[in-house]
């Protein structure tokens, strides 16, 4: 009692085949990709309604990601990475770098932004932190604690990170600075 709900939401990038309910159909001015997002933004609008209804939002922390960015083999169906290069299957940021978002009503601040670098790795050992339990012994765990970033907007724990495809590293990121040695 009194930690909090977690719930964890993958929320891709939509994958083919698309559909949009009736609702939604026609709503966005980016086509069928754009309706499904629209309806993915609704329904987990109604989620998050739910919770502030039933008085446990200060006590859920609701996470949203992705897997991976834009199939762009699909053209207009897979998505885009807007200004980043390339996308799914690639380790450049379009390929990689993939939104999220935080809500924790009263913990994590609304707006806040960061430039920190973080990866799904880290969701689990946030987790088990943040709901006062501790992280199982006698196995290596690849995630770090990134609730300071959550609740404080700092840089967090990790200063590099490696971008691997299979058991080759293709590039690595420190700060703003990004090498590849490996590329599609």
């Amino acid at each position: 009692k009194g930690s909090p709900f977690f719930l964890y939401v993958a929320y891709t990038f939509p994958h083919v085949p698309l559909h949009a309910s009736d609702e939604f159909r026609g709503k966005s001015l980016r086509g069928l990709y754009g309706d499904v997002v629209e309806e993915l933004d609704g329904s987990v609008g109604r989620i998050l309604g739910a919770h502030r209804e039933l008085g446990i939002a200060e006590r859920t922390l609701v996470f949203f990601t992705s897997d991976n960015r834009p199939w762009l083999t699909q053209g207009e169906r897979g998505g885009s990475a807007g200004l980043l290069r390339e996308g799914k299957g690639s380790t450049w940021e379009g390929g990689m770098r993939v939104p999220g978002i935080a809500w924790w009503p009263g913990k994590v601040r609304s707006g806040q932004t960061t430039g920190a670098i973080a990866t799904t790795m880290d969701l689990f050992t946030t987790f088990v932190k943040l709901a006062g339990a501790t992280l199982p012994s006698g196995r290596t765990i690849d995630g770090l604690d990134v609730s300071s970033v959550l609740l404080q907007g700092d840089r967090g724990p990790r200063e590099v990170f490696m971008y691997y495809r299979d058991d080759r590293i293709f590039a690595a990121r420190k700060g703003p600075w990004k090498a590849h040695f490996l590329t599609q």
